[in-house]
């Protein structure tokens, strides 16, 4: 059960506040200071990090934009008391004064850094690059008359930063953060991926014609929305636009076409370009098993389970340790009607990973279809945990209160009002309220769910068209008029060789 703070009909700036900035030591490699001392400076100075709400006192986060006009106030009063006492500035403090006398500094790449001020001009670069192309996608949803500004400033940004010539030693140090990115993008956990984040961004600074650090920064924020509460409506548009970027920079770049095609398929729905992205990446890397798992996953969609289930098998094959195409894996065989096969691998991904997202989500939905109250409190308590979702947790404590008090019609009843709540706020995906008003036997509340996402132009109507509990209704003709309308993806009428498109 993934929950999103906004819904996919607004199409929010990536420029209001910059760059996410995860963690002490990330802020601290972005001003050039140690931890020590922007720690000091957000307890005596006012530096602006915010804390993630509900976690230890050191889970903080902070935002370029705002960093960099708290220093231009900083520097200019540092300036005045310079002048006042004929003192000349303090040189900055790269090094940690705590680390042991001759060990490598930990706060900052091994590398020479560029001056501060190149490097958050490549920063602010990277944005207006990801705004000028997220723009690009805006429009194609509804009009957005300042994409062409962000245009005029991502030229400048180009035509500032082209002679820069990249040295070995950045390459290098671009290839240390390109490869922690991945590292860190294969956790999936929130904390994680946004941390991939900053160092596939990191990685661009150090070489902006790094193709791969854009095809991370895509494929971390394909994941953000699944993964966190980040919203669809700023994952998607940026994800299009840090794929069409490497795309462009290395066209034989597998994973480039891999991140693009996800983000066609869930972002904007061109079912047919996302099925020749995928094939592409596959064709120019056989043996990437993301490519097979995600390709195997948009097949599902369209109800090709044969096909779908061919392509996880050969990512099984390609990687047999990934606890994400386990689950995946026990997902789709559960929404092919394998239900025991499919219930028993996500169990058993589930003990090997207790902490892992997916599984708990997935059974969490199964156990709601399968009226198993007590196991769809307990899983959902425990997706709400490893995805840091306090909207989810209120639910789960709002139907566990209403399980208490009048059995499974009480479960339903606090559940649907908790959904309805959330979704009327944006924070809640749609197909799960619709999957609640079905249960409950409000048929038509449950039509005027799909119909709303479809009018937010909400990926959720995808998974409410191809979910198993859901196409009961396919034979409604509400149903089957919103089919139509995004031109949805049907289940060839025979195997003989692969369709056309989805």
């Amino acid at each position: 059960m993934h929950l999103s703070r906004a819904n996919t009909s607004e199409i929010s700036p990536i420029m209001d506040r910059g760059l996410r900035l995860a963690g002490w030591k990330d802020i601290a490699a972005y001003l050039g200071k140690t931890d020590r001392t922007v720690k000091r400076w957000g307890r005596d100075r006012g530096l602006p990090v915010h804390r993630v709400p509900g976690t230890a006192k050191a889970s903080v986060y902070a935002y370029s934009n705002e960093l960099d006009r708290w220093l231009e106030n900083a520097d200019a009063e540092t300036e005045d008391q310079a002048e006042q006492t004929g003192q000349p500035l303090p040189a900055p403090d790269l090094i940690d004064p705590t680390a042991p006398q001759g060990a490598p500094n930990t706060m900052l790449p091994t590398t020479r850094p560029r001056p501060l001020l190149r490097r958050r001009w490549l920063l602010v670069g990277v944005a207006l690059l990801l705004a000028a192309v997220t723009l690009d996608v805006a429009v194609r949803l509804r009009a957005v008359p300042i994409a062409r500004t962000f245009r005029s400033l991502l030229a400048a940004h180009a035509k500032a930063v082209a002679p820069l010539a990249v040295s070995e030693a950045e390459r290098s140090a671009a290839d240390d953060f390109y490869l922690r990115g991945r590292y860190e993008w294969n956790q999936r956990t929130p904390a994680s991926l946004h941390r991939a984040l900053d160092l596939f961004t990191q990685a661009i600074v150090h070489n902006p014609s790094d193709a791969r650090a854009y095809a991370g920064l895509a494929d971390t924020y394909d994941l953000l929305r699944e993964y966190s509460t980040d919203a669809d409506s700023d994952a998607f548009p940026r994800a299009i636009a840090a794929a069409k970027k490497a795309v462009a920079l290395d066209d034989s770049l597998a994973e480039a076409h891999r991140a693009l095609a996800f983000a066609e398929m869930y972002g904007v729905w061109d079912f047919a370009g996302a099925e020749a992205e995928f094939r592409r990446a596959i064709a120019l890397d056989p043996k990437d098993p993301q490519a097979r798992r995600w390709f195997a996953n948009a097949l599902c969609v369209g109800g090709r389970f044969p096909e779908a289930l061919a392509q996880m098998d050969k990512a099984q094959e390609l990687d047999p340790t990934s606890h994400a195409t386990l689950a995946d894996k026990g997902w789709m065989l559960y929404n092919a009607n394998h239900v025991r096969e499919g219930i028993e691998l996500l169990k058993e991904v589930e003990r090997s990973a207790p902490e892992f997202y997916s599984p708990h989500s997935y059974l969490m939905q199964i156990d709601l279809d399968l009226r198993d109250y007590p196991s769809f409190l307990s899983e959902g308590q425990l997706a709400a945990q490893s995805s840091g979702d306090a909207a989810l947790l209120d639910t789960i404590a709002s139907s566990r209160a209403g399980y208490e008090r009048g059995g499974s019609r009480g479960l339903l009843q606090a559940l649907y009002a908790k959904e309805k709540r959330y979704y009327a706020a944006g924070q809640l995906h749609a197909q799960l309220l619709a999957r609640v008003c079905l249960l409950m036997g409000n048929t038509r509340e449950s039509l005027d769910v799909m119909e709303d996402a479809y009018m937010r132009k909400n990926i959720d109507v995808l998974a409410i068209l191809s979910e198993l509990d859901l196409l009961s209704l396919k034979d409604d003709p509400r149903y089957q008029s919103l089919a139509q309308k995004i031109n949805f993806p049907r289940a060839p009428s025979s195997s003989t060789g692969p369709p056309n498109s989805f």
